[in-house]
């Protein structure tokens, strides 16, 4: 499917930079970006889960205490 698109010239200018930043065709940064940003679009007007929606996955408090146990066992360091 074929369609057209209105750009401002800001916009415009930021698709130039990205596709000269990946080497890809501006056509395909925008479908990168369409394909990205839609979710985050479609996010916003979904109704929030009711209270509680979440409750039975942290009913396990001995799971929590040893998943709790082996994350501090673990010495992190930020990725480079």
């Amino acid at each position: 499917m074929k369609r057209s698109v209105d750009l401002d010239e800001e916009l415009e200018a930021q698709v130039d930079q990205t596709s000269t930043l990946i080497r890809e065709k501006p056509s395909v940064v925008i479908r990168l970006a369409v394909r990205a940003g839609l979710p985050v679009v479609a996010n916003r007007f979904q109704s929030p889960r009711p209270e509680g929606y979440f409750a039975d996955a942290y009913k396990d408090d001995a799971r929590a205490k040893i998943e709790d146990a082996a994350g501090a066992a673990l010495k992190q360091v930020p990725e480079r």
